[in-house]
């Protein structure tokens, strides 16, 4: 039976953390608020948060039977975009932000994940592309605290919705069988 984390703990100075496993989690997994997974134990496991809150690295989960989870931000591949000056690198910016992409903005560049129309864009603005290996942290934006529809939350069983297929799937890519 796979093991239901569903509180986050932000604060963790109070928890002994020595017995607990630490999943390595790209961007997009830790924007959900359910996943299953499997842990480095071998043991199935289901995240299921409140809807809207998310994860980020070093947070916490613990289970009803007092499991902690440790989460880390895992490296991925991205495209690094430079340009050749500071208003060529606006220019790209404005337009990444205008078809609302993610983007990690650091000094004289912008991380962003891969996209063949995107990187045409970029180098048809005369931006150069590389890609690296590192952990994707994008801006929050403006409206980084997000917006809740009221009324629309729905029972935990139906929001839980394929939680078995995804468990499946997930302990599937655990011993390596990506043929689907």
């Amino acid at each position: 039976m796979p093991v239901l984390y569903d509180k986050l703990i932000r604060e963790v100075s109070q928890l002994s953390l020595s017995d607990a496993q630490v999943v390595q989690l790209t961007c997009n997994e830790r924007q959900r608020n359910r996943l299953a997974l499997m842990l480095p134990d071998g043991q199935a496991a289901a995240v299921v948060l409140p809807r809207g809150q998310f994860l980020q690295a070093n947070d916490v989960l613990l289970s009803a039977n007092g499991n902690a989870l440790i989460i880390q931000a895992a490296v991925e591949p991205l495209m690094q975009i430079r340009a050749d000056t500071n208003l060529s690198l606006m220019r790209m910016i404005y337009h990444l932000a205008n078809r609302h992409v993610r983007a990690m903005i650091r000094e004289g560049a912008i991380l962003i994940e891969p996209d063949a129309v995107l990187e045409k864009m970029i180098l048809q603005l005369g931006g150069h592309v590389e890609m690296v290996e590192q952990v994707f942290e994008p801006e929050s934006g403006a409206y980084a605290g997000g917006h809740h529809h009221h009324g629309d939350d729905e029972p935990l069983d139906r929001a839980m919705g394929n939680i078995g297929e995804m468990l499946s799937i997930a302990a599937h890519h655990a011993r390596g069988n990506h043929h689907d």
